[in-house]
């Protein structure tokens, strides 16, 4: 409904798909988006490390990745 193309309603679909099973695992919908885009390289390496319920844990074990390597 309300989208100028069909591929606009299937982005529109997966991004309010997104935002409804992040606030659905108690996490904010903004701070997800914004963190999946800043880490854009490891998401397309492995996508199921980065869904709303577990992106936190994977966040903390790259900081922990990056503490030991300094």
């Amino acid at each position: 409904m309300f989208y100028r193309t069909l591929n606009g309603a299937k982005v529109g679909d997966l991004f309010m798909s997104l935002i409804h099973t992040a606030e659905l695992h108690h996490v904010e919908p903004f701070d997800y988006l914004v963190t999946l885009l800043r880490q854009e390289a490891a998401v397309a390496l492995d996508s199921a490390a980065w869904m709303p319920w577990n992106y936190t844990a994977t966040l903390a074990r790259l900081a922990a990745e990056a503490a030991t390597d300094d």
